[in-house]
């Protein structure tokens, strides 16, 4: 399993998210459990650009809200942790 931190926060009407350990991770939802599930999609395409662009993929850090990323992106992501 790899889960990734979330930043969730009200704002005007609804909640955005971003993640401390990707800072092009922007996304939001209507509340809370809406915003978390569009985080896994946005979460999901920040680490394949991230791949296709050669950077390498942070690990995760810790937060009080977190994202599991599914298992066949875990383990791409895996192959591409820094150090």
């Amino acid at each position: 399993m790899l889960a990734y931190p979330l930043k969730l926060e009200e704002d005007d009407g609804a909640v955005l998210v971003t993640s401390p350990d990707f800072a092009e991770l922007t996304t939001f939802g209507a509340d809370r459990e809406e915003a978390a599930a569009y985080a896994v999609h946005a979460l999901e395409e920040a680490i394949a650009a991230r791949i296709h662009d050669g950077r390498e993929v942070p690990r995760p850090s810790t937060g009080d809200a977190y994202v599991v990323l599914p298992a066949p992106t875990a383990v791409k992501a895996l192959r591409y942790l820094r150090a």
